[in-house]
């Protein structure tokens, strides 16, 4: 058995808020994440690696681990907490600045993603490996009003945010995770989601803009914030009414698969291929 705080505490490693560093010991919720993410035989990415206490829980299950941590002084601890894990690959780059091609080909397979993300920069992790036809599904901890956003379907919490992701991941809330059981811990409570890719879809920069330009304005309809971006008034109303719907719709009032085909129907978006 690892004691993973004991050697945290050994190697006098101080957590540090710009990193977002908020660690999980407890051995069976770390079990539960990995099982969660369909760790099992899959090549498994993991963003912020800490102390490895998740990486330990994945590896277990895993046919391969690729774990990047870009705290330099938690290499020496991963080096103790994750040794005799043969499956494991660690990484000290920041995804964010190598982008996604340059990932895919470290990674060198499909794979899925599981993580505990630094909640600053959540998001764009996310909407990351939206982008990569080879990410099959991304299970993440998150803030539990993001995971709300993520999830809606409807109502205020419905937005570009949730357009964007549920245009081409199906997202459920797996479990709720209460603050006091990170360390240090956190202001906020947290979510588990998992977000499953659908079949060809992937979030190009052509989609997401085109989200972008939907809800540019929420309470306007459709036609006004198009028209308003410069997309023909009478192609946006002609290509509504071949998905059902009416020229005074809001963008919140179609969803996020129909937002897709909408954007696909004006040549704005590039056509979802099946794979």
């Amino acid at each position: 058995m690892v004691d993973i705080e004991q050697i945290l505490t050994k190697y006098k490693f101080k957590y540090k808020k710009a990193f977002g560093q908020n660690f999980i010991f407890d051995d069976d919720l770390l079990d539960d994440i990995a099982e969660a993410g369909g760790a099992d035989g899959k090549c498994v990415v993991e963003i912020g690696a800490g102390a490895g206490s998740l990486s330990r829980a994945i590896a277990k299950r895993a046919a391969a681990l690729c774990a990047f941590e870009i705290d330099e002084t938690l290499f020496p601890i991963l080096g103790e907490t994750l040794e005799g894990l043969d499956n494991v690959r660690l990484f000290s780059n920041n995804v964010l600045e190598l982008g996604i091609e340059t990932v895919d080909m470290l990674i060198g397979e499909p794979y899925i993603v599981i993580a505990n993300l630094p909640y600053y920069i959540t998001t764009p992790l996310i909407f990351l490996f939206l982008k990569s036809a080879a990410c099959g599904s991304i299970t993440c901890l998150v803030q539990k009003e993001v995971a709300d956003r993520i999830c809606a379907t409807s109502g205020s919490d419905f937005g570009a945010l949730s357009a964007s992701v549920q245009a081409v991941a199906v997202p459920q809330k797996i479990r709720d995770i209460k603050s006091w059981d990170f360390t240090p811990m956190p202001e906020v409570d947290s979510t588990l989601i998992r977000l499953d890719r659908i079949e060809g879809a992937v979030l190009s920069a052509e989609l997401d803009e085109f989200i972008k330009k939907c809800f540019a304005q929420k309470r306007k309809t459709l036609v006004n914030n198009l028209t308003t971006a410069g997309i023909n008034k009478q192609d946006v109303t002609d290509a509504l009414a071949k998905l059902g719907f009416a020229a005074n719709s809001r963008a919140e009032e179609l969803g996020a698969v129909n937002i897709r085909l909408l954007g696909e129907s004006l040549g704005c978006v590039p056509a979802t291929k099946a794979e």
